[in-house]
């Protein structure tokens, strides 16, 4: 003979004045499997719970005292019995009853005289989906928890801090729309002397451009150490790495440029990235350095040819990804390369970090209370 286990299927608290309710309903759950506990009046039923905080309740309506209504309604106002899911069971079969349980926090309604049956059924269904509801909250939680470290590590890929060059100014900031990043930026010291000015966007969202832009940041740093003078040879070599890991699935754009701060002669290619501003001393003259070549990932025999610009004194460089331009307000406009520009024209001769943080206010007037649906990555950088 098969002992019989122990182990409860789920705890029950039923709350009912009657006696006899309360002994089929009892008895019935506990052949069933179920812990069962009862309870004749309202204030019983929130003592019980509060102490112990059952898996369900079936509770009545009419009951001398405090109510069914009331009972369900100060439970779900107390955060220790707010989750419980309620299953009421009475008499009262007027459709402004059952809107009134509802409102107050019910999940199901059952008229008396009811079928054994019926509760069986209705209780393990809402158990079931009680149960499947803490589980993927927990899961939701562990991914919650799983990618704000991911987070955390993408941060710590950006730079520290930038560099503090004589004649120089350098601002910069990420703004991320979830918890992980596919937009990234660096400011690259190389061996010769120069620096290495980089932003770029993975065309994905979420964990899969979180793991890209990982790859991507490490790939360019390492083939830029290794070639300092030649970016389009940088971008090369990192898309022969994307192709062979990732098959032509995945892709980014990209603006790598090797500065020399010692002249201002700026050396860069755009790998499909929208154009970085340059403004030069002069008032209202503003250069745009397209694109050089195709994005990174795409294409086996891309290339990409090297262009020139020259900082001089005064001139402002400002590097941005699609999520400034891409920003929308209510009504669904873009911010748009044009206010970009008017914004930079109109703080030409700023310091990199007042002009940076002009910018960041603008689009933030702009767009106002709407989420930020993309991430946004901004570099200035100023020759005093």
């Amino acid at each position: 003979m098969k002992a019989k286990s122990d182990r409860k299927i789920a705890d029950i608290l039923v709350v009912d004045d009657k006696p006899a309710n309360l002994r089929l309903l009892s008895q019935t759950l506990a052949e069933k499997g179920y812990g069962v506990r009862t309870v004749t009046s309202g204030m019983r039923a929130l003592e019980s719970a509060r102490s112990s905080p059952p898996d369900l309740i079936l509770l009545d309506i009419r009951m001398p005292g405090m109510d069914g209504y009331e009972v369900c309604a100060q439970l779900k106002g107390d955060a220790r019995t707010a989750h419980i899911p309620i299953l009421f069971i009475s008499a009262l079969d007027h459709v402004e009853d059952k809107v009134q349980a509802f409102t107050a926090g019910g999940l199901d309604y059952i008229t008396k005289p009811f079928q054994i049956e019926e509760v069986l059924a209705r209780t393990e269904t809402h158990l079931s989906l009680h149960r499947l509801q803490s589980s993927l909250e927990k899961i939701n939680e562990r991914m919650q928890r799983e990618l704000t470290l991911a987070g955390k590590v993408q941060s710590s890929f950006l730079p520290g801090s930038l560099p503090g060059l004589p004649g120089w100014e350098f601002a910069a900031s990420l703004r991320s729309a979830r918890e992980t990043s596919g937009d990234f930026y660096d400011v690259i010291r190389l061996a010769n002397g120069c620096l290495g000015l980089l932003v770029a966007d993975v065309v994905d969202k979420g964990v899969p451009a979180a793991l890209l832009m990982a790859l991507s940041w490490s790939l360019l740093w390492s083939y830029a150490a290794q070639h300092p003078d030649s970016p389009e040879q940088v971008l090369v070599e990192v898309n022969r790495r994307l192709l062979m890991h990732l098959g032509g699935n995945q892709f980014l754009t990209c603006f790598y440029g090797v500065l020399n701060p010692e002249n201002g002669q700026l050396k860069y290619v755009n790998a499909g990235h929208p154009g970085p501003l340059l403004i030069q001393r002069e008032v209202g003259r503003i250069d745009m350095l397209a694109n050089t070549g195709p994005p990174l990932g795409v294409l086996a025999d891309a290339a990409w040819q090297q262009g020139e610009a020259l900082l001089e004194s005064g001139s402002l460089l400002l590097l941005y990804t699609d999520g400034v331009t891409d920003a929308c307000d209510e009504h669904g406009t873009f911010y748009g390369i044009e206010r970009l520009m008017q914004v930079v024209k109109h703080q030409h001769g700023s310091a990199a970090q007042a002009v940076h943080d002009a910018l960041l206010v603008d689009i933030d007037s702009f767009v106002v209370d709407v989420p930020q649906f993309d991430d946004s990555a901004v570099i200035v950088v100023r020759r005093v």
